[in-house]
């Protein structure tokens, strides 16, 4: 789905109520039916009491709603409201309805001194949508007094109150700390950068009918991936298929004590579906890849403990390449000529082979158009150099993806596919027991197997984003996710196409 700003948001909503010809309070009336759904979900099995906090304009509506939406279920509820002399016509109005349940509302400002019921679950609905710069230092009051009021749980409508969307959030910035967002229709952008962790810990969608032709008219170049997207990616494939009809793949990498790197790859990539799998790795490494994998074919260096050549590869579909190199100086100049005498030869180029081009001035002028960079933080700082802000680092990239039409995937909790077209998808599997070595070799596994199946690079990002991430999802429901390792996720790859094909 597309990710849309502030302003298009707000206009999203203007045009669904023009369209399905109903009021503002009709749409918010359905939008609090549902993430009050939404919430009770969430909470389910506590024993539940709320303490709901509402600002004056519609994100303080919804909180009223949900706050007579919930009475009407005989749930406790505390309702604090903003004072003010602008309340939105909305508001207004659950203000007036809110009255009829007999639920007495205390009034509040940024000064106050709260009485919060300790152990009620608290809905933050203060700040909306509509905040674009930072809020003055006085609501830290506020906010450090219902973050330390004991709670079951912090959940915010939409955003956390101070948050602001669409543009870099400072750590020193006014902001309700919260467990979970429940925001409408589209996750918002910020929300899935690392530094937002500090301010919500995990978000949901909660759907509300806004008019989708309408969504889909307005221009954005950030993406977030959606389950059928990504199953109207995976190819049909004929009965009458052969191995030689899933592609060849080849697998470059390992060095002394870094074996189990490349085989990692080759078995993800055997799970992904590839018809030949050959692993390139110096010799040390030969028996350990024979024994480990026996689907795989294994080829070797002429050193012992590092690659110093490259086979040809003409004759593969898509060929891996970094996994476990390592940096020896000969080793760096066999990448780089590697890549410069293959110019037309589908790359995912990862690990140790980023570190060694990123060593020269501008290494994205030999990478082959269309390659698949992989890079972990550490390994695209080296890359591009410093950013101030996650904003700034998803630029710097779209500037060189766009430029060297290459792609490059930056791994992390919601992995970005920045493509070669300037497109930004953020995908939306995965989970954080994912961190662990090896996780990125089986994602360059899965990534070559789709490209030497005759995916398309774009095609592959977002279908081997999702699939890795599907995996290590589907894992975690028999493994906790502090005991998964790498071959666990290969070993739910069959799983993800289970679930992608139901």
């Amino acid at each position: 789905m597309k990710i849309l700003n502030s302003d298009q948001i707000k206009l999203l909503d203007q045009e669904t109520i023009a369209i399905q010809n109903i009021s503002s309070w009709q749409l918010m009336e359905r939008a609090s039916e549902a993430v009050t759904d939404a919430i009770l979900h969430k909470a389910k099995g506590l024993r539940l009491s709320f303490s709901i906090f509402c600002g004056k304009g519609n994100n303080g509506g919804d909180g009223l709603a949900i706050a007579r939406i919930l009475r009407r279920k005989n749930f406790n509820i505390t309702v604090f409201l903003l004072q003010s002399n602008t309340y939105s016509d909305s508001n207004i109005e659950n203000q007036k309805r809110l009255k009829n349940t007999g639920l007495n509302v205390i009034l509040f400002n940024e000064n106050s001194l709260l009485e919060i019921p300790q152990g009620s679950i608290v809905i933050d609905a203060i700040f909306g949508n509509g905040l674009h710069s930072p809020l003055n230092s006085e609501w830290n009051l506020i906010f450090r007094q219902i973050e330390s009021s004991l709670p079951q749980h912090i959940f915010s409508i939409d955003l956390p109150s101070g948050f602001i969307a669409d543009h870099p959030m400072e750590e020193n910035y006014p902001c309700l700390r919260v467990e979970h967002v429940f925001t409408f229709e589209i996750p918002k952008l910020g929300f899935l950068f690392p530094s937002s962790y500090q301010f919500l810990k995990d978000f949901s969608i909660v759907k509300i009918d806004l008019d989708e032709t309408t969504r889909n008219s307005f221009t954005s170049s950030y993406y977030f991936t959606e389950k059928n997207k990504i199953q109207a990616l995976l190819k049909p494939v004929s009965k009458f298929s052969h191995k030689g009809s899933f592609g060849h793949i080849l697998v470059i990498g390992g060095s002394l004590g870094k074996i189990g790197a490349p085989i990692l790859s080759a078995k993800a990539a055997l799970k992904t579906g590839s018809g030949l799998v050959t692993v390139y790795v110096p010799k040390c490494g030969y028996t350990i890849v024979q024994n480990s994998i026996t689907e795989a074919m294994c080829l070797t260096d002429s050193e012992e403990e590092y690659l110093a050549t490259i086979p040809e590869i003409s004759g593969y579909q898509a060929v891996a390449i970094g996994m476990g190199i390592g940096q020896h100086n000969e080793t760096g100049t066999t990448v780089l000529k590697c890549l410069i005498n293959n110019p037309n030869t589908a790359f995912v180029i990862d690990a140790d082979a980023l570190n060694l081009l990123s060593k020269y001035e501008n290494p994205f002028i030999h990478i082959p158009k269309d390659s698949i960079l992989t890079p972990h933080p550490k390994e695209l700082q080296r890359l591009i150099g410093d950013w101030k802000d996650d904003f700034e680092k998803i630029e710097k990239v779209r500037a060189i993806t766009v430029k060297y039409e290459i792609n490059i995937l930056i791994k992390g909790a919601y992995t970005a596919s920045i493509l070669s077209d300037g497109n930004c998808y953020f995908n939306s599997t995965g989970n954080w027991g994912m961190a662990t070595a090896g996780s990125g070799d089986t994602l360059s596994g899965i990534l070559v197997s789709l490209l030497g199946q005759g995916y398309s690079s774009h095609e592959a990002c977002l279908l081997g984003t999702y699939l890795h991430g599907l995996a290590g999802d589907l894992a975690t429901e028999k493994i906790h996710p502090h005991s998964l390792v790498a071959s666990d996720i290969s070993n739910f790859i069959s799983a993800a196409y289970c679930d992608l094909t139901k």
